[in-house]
């Protein structure tokens, strides 16, 4: 019974991360990560807000840099399928955006990879075509 109790916890903060990703709100989406996190994303020198973040802080900065360099009201953001097994959940689906500098728009399959500690993410990892996303970048 511990694991569909486990599994239910980790669909819960799941369900309120996405909700509160959807609002575009830096520190309210860092307030789902642990103070310690194991953070990484696809790295870009083009995309400062990749490659790997220790901490809650950094993960805000991060947020806000991906939020500014994008046109608002302009994202895809569709969710394919999640799986999850006790604290461990992937998540699949499709994001796109516009990017402000180029006005270039981008789309791409991603995956995320969440563990969930104590009630909070302790680690995250997104998967995601960077260099298709890359070439939105380029003027």
């Amino acid at each position: 019974m511990e694991t569909i109790t486990q599994s239910q916890e980790t669909q819960n903060i799941l369900n309120a991360y996405f909700q509160s990703v959807g609002q575009k709100d830096a520190e309210g989406i860092a307030s789902f990560f642990s103070e310690k996190i194991d953070w990484y994303i696809a790295e870009s020198d083009l995309m400062p807000w990749t490659g790997r973040r220790s901490s809650r802080s950094e993960v805000v900065d991060g947020l806000r840099l991906l939020f500014d360099a994008h046109v608002d009201g302009e994202e895809q953001f569709e969710l394919d399928h999640i799986f999850i097994d006790n604290n461990q959940a992937a998540v699949f689906g499709i994001a796109g955006r516009q990017v402000k500098a180029t006005g270039k728009s981008f789309s791409t399959n991603f995956c995320m990879r969440f563990t969930i500690e104590n009630g909070l993410i302790s680690k995250f990892l997104m998967l995601e075509d960077t260099r298709k996303i890359e070439k939105a970048f380029i003027a």
